[in-house]
């Protein structure tokens, strides 16, 4: 009996010490474009964490590359409408009446700043790109080392 305590206090605090640790991303519409298109053929998704962003400072990194889905693209800029409520827009370039590029900075969550870039180039490839950041850097300073010239 004393052992099924232990498991279930054991169990209690593993989820409290978890909860925290949920990354702030998943409050936000675009998750759904992650878990709904990121393991289809075709679909490129990175997502980089801790040791590997270092050199970068960010907490999170996700991005998805999606090509020839014209049905994703709707339902990214839906997504991006409803995750916008409440953003900094810092760039938009809208071409024929459809944003095809979109800077949002998000409200910060916790110690964290957000940003979405979205980038969808209309050509024969028809190429959509969804980056997802997090990181305790101001995100005036994460844009300027993405947005940087080379």
């Amino acid at each position: 009996m004393r052992s099924i305590k232990k498991y279930f206090i054991l169990m209690l605090l593993a989820g409290f010490v978890a909860v925290p640790g949920l990354k702030a991303q998943n409050d936000l519409q675009i998750s759904k474009v992650f878990d709904q298109y990121g393991e289809r053929k075709g679909v490129v998704m990175v997502e980089l964490t801790d040791e590997m962003l270092d050199g970068y400072d960010f907490s999170l990194f996700k991005s998805i590359t999606i090509k020839n889905n014209p049905t994703a693209a709707d339902f990214i800029r839906k997504c991006l409408q409803k995750d916008q409520v409440g953003a900094k827009k810092v760039k938009q370039v809208v071409a024929n009446g459809v944003p095809t590029s979109i800077y949002l900075q998000l409200p910060r969550k916790g110690q964290l700043y957000r940003l979405i870039l979205f980038n969808e180039v209309l050509n024969a490839e028809h190429k959509i790109t969804l980056i997802y950041i997090e990181s305790k850097n101001d995100s005036e300073d994460v844009l300027k080392l993405i947005l940087k010239k080379k």
